[in-house]
């Protein structure tokens, strides 16, 4: 199981989320193409070479040409999130952070989320570090996400209303029912888009979850710390089950009927099983026969194995235990003729070893635009290339 993990060292904001992803490898081209698509004039994303207190990092750049950009309800932003053109995972977790944000503004402002017209949150700065952060997580396809419990700081800061206490009313909403902690300092830890994006996107708050780690990102905030680094800190690795032992489990069937053998997979894959597949054998009597072969884990063990047992004909079975290695995997959005595609792409020790389109993304334009299925796979794979 691959973790994708936030240590909120000195808070979240939404750059520093974008800054650390892409320190952790994600790809800054599918913002640049979203924001393109969104027809956002005037606005442009980079990322830069940064230090805090030693620590190599990357600072996340929005650049706009004007300060006048209109405010934006939440159906306009809605809008905006369609027009990207984004992958269907990634738009699901734009536009979940979105209404996370857009139901902590209607709590505070007592009226309905529909209603509510979005302030610094609507300005094109934080639609590119929420559309961002949605890509670049998508990027990894984390299995999991946890964070450590986010920061809080003290004071009274700025805002389109006039002060406000800090933690902004909005962030404390989001953060309902979320383990938090203090930290004497002053200013804005953990902003509204920070808190949107875990309060939305992790699935379990944890000091540090057991993990063998592959990868460490750091994003840099503006402000400086006395004592401090500001840094978010991002890493990604795999549950220690998934590096160790498995089991494969065997069974060899010349008794049953070929047209039972789809349910069976389908149970099988939906109980947990890595992988299962059948290889045909001729058994006894020259007997042709199928082997099916299930691959799982030990706790998956027991329920697997009364699976096969109830749903087909062998009275017996065999496992044994194999060691499992896995390459580090990751994925990129890139712009076709017919839309855009996710390429799957893995390697070891930084270095990519296999890159491919994936065949769902291609199956959908190939359908839509009417056109062969290779063509859509080919033009995918040269786009990644260049």
């Amino acid at each position: 199981m691959k973790i994708l993990h936030f240590d909120n060292i000195s808070g979240i904001a939404g750059d520093m989320a974008m800054g650390a992803l892409l320190h952790l490898g994600a790809g800054l081209d599918p913002l640049v193409e979203a924001l393109q698509a969104m027809q956002l004039q005037g606005v442009g994303v980079s990322k830069a070479a940064a230090q805090a207190h030693g620590i190599g990092a990357i600072q996340f750049i929005v650049k706009q040409e004007r300060k006048d950009y209109p405010h934006r309800s939440w159906q306009d932003i809605r809008g905006l999130i369609k027009k990207a053109g984004l992958p269907a995972s990634a738009r699901e977790r734009a536009e979940g952070i979105f209404k996370k944000l857009a139901e902590a503004e209607a709590l505070v402002h007592e009226t309905d989320p529909e209603d509510i017209v979005f302030h610094e949150v609507g300005a094109v700065d934080s639609i590119a570090d929420i559309v961002g952060c949605a890509l670049a997580i998508d990027q990894f396809c984390p299995d999991q996400i946890t964070s450590s419990p986010p920061v809080l700081g003290r004071g009274v800061v700025q805002s389109q209303h006039g002060p406000i206490p800090v933690p902004a009313p909005a962030t404390l909403e989001l953060l309902k029912s979320i383990p938090t902690r203090g930290l004497d300092i002053e200013g804005e830890l953990t902003t509204p888009t920070g808190a949107a994006i875990l309060a939305s996107q992790v699935d379990k708050f944890t000091a540090w979850p057991s993990m063998v780690i592959t990868k460490i990102g750091y994003g840099v905030g503006s402000k400086v710390f006395e004592g401090r680094p500001n840094v978010l800190r991002v890493v990604l690795g795999e549950s220690p089950a998934d590096q160790g032992d498995e089991f494969l489990v065997e069974a060899n069937i010349d008794d049953m009927s070929p047209e039972m053998f789809e349910y069976l997979i389908a149970c099988l894959f939906e109980a947990g099983a890595h992988d299962v597949w059948l290889q045909p054998v001729v058994m006894k009597k020259s007997r042709p026969a199928v082997t099916l072969a299930v691959l799982c884990d030990e706790k998956r063990l027991d329920s697997l194995e009364r699976i096969i047992f109830i749903e087909t004909t062998t009275i017996g079975l065999r496992r044994q235990k194999v060691e499992r290695r896995k390459l580090s995997r990751r994925q990129e959005s890139v712009q076709t003729d017919y839309g855009p595609v996710r390429i799957k792409i893995a390697g070891e020790g930084g270095e990519i070893w296999t890159a491919s389109p994936e065949h769902d993304d291609c199956i959908k334009l190939a359908q839509e635009n009417k056109v062969p299925l290779k063509t859509v796979y080919l033009q995918a794979m040269k786009a990644w290339k260049s």
